[in-house]
C-alpha cells in the first residue's frame, strides 16, 4: 500500500479560540498528529488574504498573508498582550467580518506595544520586503476608499505610485499598523513551517494562477495586465468556456495577464510571485495550470463564458525563465478539466506531477493512475467523499464495487472506496481532511462559480476526533 500519504486542511479550518483556524497550537497539534501516524505532507489552501467572498483565490496581494491568521494568544506568550477573550471558539463556521473587526481591535493593540521596544525590527522588515509598503499603503487607501475596488478611489490614491516612490506620510500610522501584521503573520508561520520540517512533514500551498483584480498586483502594474491604461477599466477577464460540466462555461471575472508585455522583463511579475511562495512552503501547487499553455479570454461586461476564445499561453518559454531564476521551486501542476495534449507535454516537459481525482475517474475503466500523479479522493472544490458517495444510484453502486473489487457488506464500501484510493499509483496520496472524519456536505469548503455562503467557511469544532482517527484505515496495512 502507498504510504506516501497526506491531508487538505486549510488553516481556516482548524479549531481555535478566536472563530478561524490560526497559527497558534493548533497547528502545532495537527503536525504532531500526521507525524505520530505516518503522514508526510499538510496540504494548506492559499494563506494570502481573502478577496471577495472571503475566497483566497482572488487575494489582493500574492505575497501577503491573511491577517486573522495571526495567534493572539502567541501574542499573549510573546508579551505584546495581557490577555483575550474567546471569541466563537466553537464555531463551525468562519464568520469571516465579525473574526476580522474582533482581531484588528487586538492587533493594534500588540502593535502599539510592539512600537515601545521592536520599532527598528519593523524597520528591517520593511527594506527586506519591499512589496510590503506598497501592500499597506494599497490596504490603507481602501480603508480610506470606503473599502472601494482601487478604479473608483480618489484618483490621487488610485495613481499615487505614478508620481511617489515611498508610502504617504500623512498615514504612516496605520500603514506601519498593517506592515506590523505582516511582520506577526510571516514570523508565526515560519515557526510552523520549521516545526513543520523538524516534523518530517512538508507543507504544500496552493498559487492561483490569476490574481484578483482588486489587489495590490494590478494596482501598481497595470502595464502587465488587459487593462486600459487611461480608463483602468478591464479588456477582458478570465475564465473557462463552455464543456461537460457547464453550457455556459465558468465566467470569472479575473484581469487577463498581457504576456507581450511580461516577457519584455522575463515574466518578472509571475516568476517573482511563484519565487516568493516558495518562501512560504515545500511545495506549491499552481492552479488553473492548463492556463500557460492556452488560457480562456472572455470581453469584458459579458455575462456568461459563452463568447471567449482561447489564446496561446507563454508556454516552455515562461518555466525555462522560471526554474534558471528559482531552480529549487519545487511545483505541482492542477491539470484537470478537459485538457488538449499540448498541456501534458508542457507539465511532462518539466517533470511536474499532475492530479488524479477518484470522483471524476473511477466510473472510467480508461482512466487509471500513475506514480507521477498526485491522488486525491476529491479536491476543495468537490463535493466532500462521503457527501458524494451519498448522492450515487444502485448502477454507480455497482460499478464502484465491480471497479474496487468489494462485494461484501456495502456497510462498509465508503471504508473500501477509501482503501481503494490509498492503494492505487501515486506519487503521493492527499486525503481531504472531511474525508478523513467522513463528513458529509454540510463540510464541503467551496462551489465553483460561485461567490460567498457558504463558500471558503467550513471549520472543525474542535480536537475531539484526534485521539480516534489514526493512521487511515490501519487495520489494512498488512493486507
Amino acid at each position: 500500500m502507498n504510504k506516501n500519504l497526506g491531508i487538505l486542511c486549510a488553516v481556516s479550518s482548524l479549531p481555535a479560540n478566536h472563530g478561524i483556524g490560526d497559527f497558534g497550537d493548533s497547528c502545532y497539534k495537527l503536525i504532531n498528529w500526521l507525524s505520530k501516524h505516518g503522514y508526510k505532507y499538510w496540504q494548506v489552501l492559499p494563506i494570502n488574504p481573502v478577496g471577495p467572498g472571503y475566497s483566497p483565490y482572488m487575494s489582493t496581494c500574492s505575497n501577503a498573508i491573511e491577517y486573522r491568521y495571526i495567534s493572539l494568544d502567541y501574542l499573549i506568550k510573546d508579551g505584546y498582550l495581557k490577555n483575550v477573550p474567546s471569541f466563537q471558539k466553537n464555531s463551525i463556521s468562519v464568520d469571516y467580518f465579525s473574526v476580522g473587526e474582533f482581531k484588528k481591535k487586538y492587533l493594534y493593540k500588540a502593535y502599539k506595544n510592539f512600537l515601545k521596544d521592536h520599532y527598528e525590527a519593523l524597520h528591517k522588515f520593511k527594506v527586506r520586503n519591499p512589496w510590503v509598503a506598497p501592500y499597506a499603503t494599497f490596504e490603507v487607501f481602501k480603508w480610506h476608499n470606503d473599502n472601494k475596488q482601487w478604479t473608483y478611489w480618489r484618483k490621487e490614491d488610485r495613481d499615487y505610485y505614478l508620481s511617489h516612490n515611498n508610502p504617504p506620510k500623512h498615514y504612516l500610522d496605520e500603514i506601519n499598523f498593517v506592515i506590523f501584521m505582516q511582520y506577526i503573520a510571516l514570523k508565526q508561520w515560519k515557526h510552523v513551517l520549521s516545526y513543520a520540517k523538524r516534523k518530517h512533514i512538508k507543507v504544500i500551498c496552493d498559487m492561483p494562477f490569476y490574481v484578483g483584480f482588486d489587489g495590490v498586483e494590478c494596482w501598481l502594474n497595470r502595464d502587465q495586465f488587459s487593462i486600459n491604461q487611461e480608463t483602468c477599466e478591464l479588456y477582458e477577464v478570465g475564465g473557462v468556456g463552455p464543456d461537460a460540466f457547464s453550457d455556459i462555461g465558468q465566467l470569472w471575472g479575473t484581469p487577463i495577464y498581457n504576456f507581450e508585455r511580461m516577457k519584455q522583463d522575463n515574466y518578472k511579475l509571475l516568476t517573482d510571485r511563484i519565487g516568493y511562495l516558495m518562501n512560504l512552503c515545500d511545495i506549491l501547487r499552481i492552479d488553473h495550470f492548463r492556463a500557460f499553455d492556452t488560457y480562456y479570454v472572455i470581453p469584458a461586461g459579458e455575462e456568461t463564458a459563452r463568447n471567449g476564445v482561447w489564446k496561446i499561453g507563454p508556454r516552455d518559454d515562461f518555466f525555462n525563465t522560471l526554474f534558471n531564476k528559482y531552480p529549487n521551486t519545487t511545483l505541482i501542476a492542477e491539470d484537470l478539466g478537459e485538457l488538449r495534449p499540448e498541456v501534458l507535454e508542457l507539465r511532462d516537459q518539466f517533470n511536474l506531477p499532475g492530479m488524479y481525482i477518484v470522483q471524476f475517474t473511477i466510473f472510467d475503466l480508461n482512466q487509471n493512475s500513475t506514480d507521477r500523479q498526485i491522488v486525491y479522493p476529491g479536491t476543495h472544490d468537490n463535493e466532500t467523499l462521503y457527501g458524494w458517495y451519498l448522492s450515487l444510484n444502485e448502477e454507480q453502486l455497482q460499478t464502484i464495487e465491480n471497479r474496487i473489487n468489494y462485494h461484501n457488506d456495502r456497510e462498509h464500501l465508503y471504508d473500501e472506496l477509501v482503501k481503494y484510493t490509498l492503494s492505487i499509483p501515486s506519487k503521493m496520496t492527499i486525503l481531504p481532511i472531511q474525508d478523513i472524519l467522513k463528513l458529509d456536505n454540510q463540510a464541503r469548503m467551496n462551489y465553483p462559480g460561485t461567490v460567498g455562503d457558504p463558500n471558503w467557511k467550513w471549520k472543525l469544532k474542535n480536537f475531539s476526533w484526534i485521539n480516534k482517527v489514526k493512521y487511515p484505515f490501519k487495520k489494512w496495512e498488512k493486507e
